[in-house]
């Protein structure tokens, strides 16, 4: 699975375990689910740290597990997951239009 996050300004004193966590309620909250090996490779972590950082979110609520074991988006988000097919597809063919318009 290929994820594209946004680029946006670094913060001046970035905080990497909670801009992981951060990331990867996005991809919960873009994709739907969410397998550990992809969160890893998508965040350029090991495993075992993608899945402390998803047994937080779990505990937290913010994501849960279904029964083939991805991660999917948990109750403490509020909204049902967006990961539709066609969401992700718009996602990828409009962001290089919004991008410049804002550049």
């Amino acid at each position: 699975m290929q994820f594209k996050r946004y680029r946006r300004k670094r913060p001046s004193y970035p905080i990497a375990s909670v801009d992981n966590a951060l990331a990867l309620l996005e991809l919960l909250r873009d994709f739907g689910t969410l397998r550990l090996s992809d969160a890893a490779l998508e965040l350029g972590i090991s495993r075992s740290t993608a899945h402390r950082l998803l047994a937080m979110l779990v505990y937290r609520g913010f994501a849960d597990q279904d029964a083939a074991h991805r991660y999917i988006p948990g109750p403490a988000l509020g909204v049902a997951p967006a990961g539709m097919r066609w969401t992700a597809e718009l996602r990828r063919r409009v962001h290089p239009h919004l991008q410049a318009l804002s550049d």
